[in-house]
């Protein structure tokens, strides 16, 4: 078991003293924030389903990847699907999940509003300092990431659950971002 977590400490450890990077403002406090997408999903109800088997096992999974990196805070939007990806974790490590309420563009009801990231990110900087833990969709995990000044910006695919992101903030609106699969 030990070998599963020692891979994300190192990467989490590398991410929080990247080398080479200092911070422009003085008294910034460096975060890491870990963004996945909720695991998978079942087709119905269409409104809120619930995580698979598989997507059940995938949150498992994450819990073990997780357990020791240090998470202090869980945030996921007001579904299901995330809430259910976060449990494992959360449960682990005896931590609350703050769901944050997305909404959606008016222009674009397939995108989440600025306002919605913004609340999202605001929270994260609300613990400085700290790890956080983002679970969140397709079109609200590279949304967050580029709010937090991500040096790339991922594209994210509807039939992928895989993906991982480490986000390092060292400075106001400027973030390394890695990225890995689970």
């Amino acid at each position: 078991m030990k070998k599963l977590f020692l891979p994300i400490l190192l990467i989490l450890a590398l991410c929080a003293s990247v080398s080479g990077i200092q911070s422009t403002d003085e008294g910034f406090k460096a975060t890491t924030v870990i963004l996945v997408r909720h695991a998978e999903r079942a087709d119905a109800p269409r409104e809120d389903p619930p995580l698979t088997e598989a997507g059940v096992a995938r949150s498992q999974k994450l819990a073990a990847l997780l357990a020791g990196a240090g998470v202090k805070a869980i945030y996921t939007s007001q579904y299901s699907r995330t809430k259910q990806t976060a449990e494992p974790l959360a449960k682990q490590l005896g931590l609350t999940i703050t769901p944050v309420t997305l909404q959606s563009k008016q222009s674009n009801p397939r995108e989440v509003s600025e306002q919605s990231i913004r609340q999202i990110v605001d929270k994260i900087m609300e613990r400085a300092g700290e790890t956080a833990l983002v679970i969140g969709h397709v079109n609200s995990v590279p949304d967050v990431i580029r709010m937090l000044g991500g040096d790339v910006v991922p594209t994210m695919d509807e039939k992928r659950f895989d993906d991982l992101f480490i986000v390092t903030v060292y400075a106001k609106g400027k973030a390394k971002v890695l990225q890995l699969k689970y």
